[in-house]
């Protein structure tokens, strides 16, 4: 056997190993990502709808009666997680495409949800119906309070099916109807799953846009002022999106002197948002949902039994606890909604499915949305998630497209350049194709966000999104300060350990519990 010196081939056996090795993750990445990538292109192009219209037209030709105390076992119960601050009134609200008779509201707040009911065709309706089930209960708090107001409905609710969403996003009217389509069916983006890991918690894909100041855009100003589906302030309950150290901001300005580029760096971690949930998120929350080897859960807006819960967490390993009635439980953890996905996964063999609908959160550029605010936000969830799933927070950094260009472009160019460091070519390559892809992926959401076809109600402030009329440029100004904030922010994140949430310091425990300082 004749062996050649490294001097004679150029490369070292250890720039071999690591350019294959770089290779190899390289194209898993790229697998991966692109999988999530066409998914959204081609089963969220539109707004679905899993129902024929046959279905639509007997669900309504039932009687409407307003008296009716039908207790149907299929009924639904729908309950709100968040603390609402919110100013709804169902003459403002959407119709959900679902008869009243099948939708029984038991939730823990009056206000959060009234905009959810049928009031149009019901005048007055939800407000009665609320009133008498109102659950409210004043008790003090722990680490997630979503998790307590959560359990007070649950212990309410007299049926098994139950709808949790959060009172700061926007759903289209379909989205209670294909949820329950494809929880029964045991459906995923509309396909079958077997019955291996049946569907046990269906959610959809979270969104956030950046809308612009009240009085613009055609309705944003009823919308935004009256209906108040952005995070209000107050002195005892602010959005656990926003950053709980600043100082309340004003309400909306009349002041028109700005001009775009003012407005666009004074709302930009509102924008980053966007950018960060209609790119990079979006396509791997996906893809994660569609591979099925671990749940991946926001809470939004989730659905799933009673009894599934109730088995789940009757098999946790905690003796010292009393949570076999509800799922007060999960308010000792700050990601009460991922660690609901888990018992679910593991206690009950379940899966989750999306249903190809998307949640929408409207962002104010006068609501704490500073790039500050945005960093401190990503900071906070991934101290979070690095003690739940920590591989895959130690292995996101790979996901971007800077880091991913960079030892993508290194393995290429050791593997099939002779032996070149950097092929600049190839990495310009790479970056080119993914900023395309994630500028189908945006629009490609934003236009399935703004498809007003087979829905009856698109709120003012959604028509006006500035972002449906960024010009490349423009966008491609937020997409790259995104990327280049991502590393930064992922190593603050992983060299940290205290966790701001709602105005307090909390760490995460080993049993993945929160405590506060």
């Amino acid at each position: 056997m004749i062996e050649v010196p490294e001097e004679s081939s150029g490369v070292s056996n250890f720039r071999l190993f690591t350019g294959y090795f770089c290779l190899l993750w390289y194209i898993c990445i790229l697998t991966a990502a692109y999988s999530g990538f066409f998914e959204i292109l081609f089963n969220f192009k539109t707004r679905p709808i899993l129902f024929s219209k046959k279905q639509q037209q007997q669900l309504q030709q039932l009687p409407q009666d307003d008296n009716d105390n039908n207790n149907d076992e299929d009924d639904n119960e729908f309950y709100e997680g968040n603390p609402p601050s919110r100013k709804t009134t169902p003459r403002q609200a959407p119709d959900i495409a679902l008869h009243r008779r099948r939708i029984r509201p038991g939730v823990a707040h009056l206000e959060a949800v009234a905009c959810m009911l049928p009031a149009r065709r019901h005048p007055g309706v939800g407000q009665r119906e609320l009133q008498r089930r109102e659950q409210v209960q004043r008790r003090p708090l722990r680490a997630q309070p979503e998790g307590e107001q959560l359990g007070q409905g649950f212990v309410a609710a007299k049926h098994d099916l139950l709808w949790i969403m959060d009172s700061n996003v926007w759903a289209s009217c379909n989205i209670l109807k294909n949820s329950v389509i494809t929880m029964n069916k045991n459906l995923n983006v509309g396909r079958r799953m077997g019955n291996y890991r049946p569907v046990k918690l269906v959610h959809h894909v979270p969104l956030a846009v950046s809308v612009d100041k009240a009085g613009s855009g055609g309705g944003d100003a009823i919308d935004l002022e009256n209906l108040e589906l952005t995070p209000s302030y107050s002195s005892s309950d602010e959005s656990g999106l926003t950053n709980r150290k600043t100082p309340s901001p004003r309400r909306y300005s009349d002041d028109h002197s700005e001009n775009d580029d003012a407005k666009l760096f004074k709302k930009l971690g509102a924008n980053l948002d966007e950018m960060f949930l209609h790119t990079s998120h979006s396509k791997f929350y996906v893809l994660l949902n569609n591979l099925a080897i671990a749940p991946c859960v926001n809470g939004k807006s989730n659905m799933y039994r009673r009894s599934d819960l109730d088995q789940s967490v009757k098999l946790m390993p905690y003796k010292d606890s009393q949570f076999f009635k509800d799922p007060k439980f999960f308010a000792r953890y700050i990601g009460e909604d991922n660690m609901i996905g888990i018992a679910l996964w593991e206690n009950c063999q379940g899966r989750t499915g999306l249903t190809g609908d998307v949640v929408i959160q409207p962002l104010s550029g006068n609501q704490n949305n500073t790039v500050q605010d945005y960093i401190q936000r990503r900071v906070r969830w991934l101290r979070v998630r690095k003690y739940m799933v920590l591989l895959a927070t130690l292995i996101e950094p790979t996901t971007e497209s800077l880091i991913c260009g960079l030892y993508g472009t290194y393995a290429i160019s050791t593997v099939f350049f002779n032996g070149a460091w950097f092929n600049k070519y190839w990495f310009l390559f790479h970056m080119m194709v993914w900023v395309l892809t994630d500028y189908v992926q945006y629009y490609t959401l934003i236009n399935h966000s703004l498809d007003a076809l087979h829905i009856n109600y698109l709120p003012g402030w959604l028509k006006g999104i500035p972002s449906k009329n960024y010009n490349f440029f423009k966008w491609f100004y937020i997409w790259l300060i995104r990327e280049f904030l991502a590393l930064p922010i992922w190593i603050i994140a992983m060299i940290g350990h205290e966790i701001d949430w709602r105005g307090k310091p909390f760490v995460i425990k080993k049993d993945l519990t929160a405590e506060e300082l």
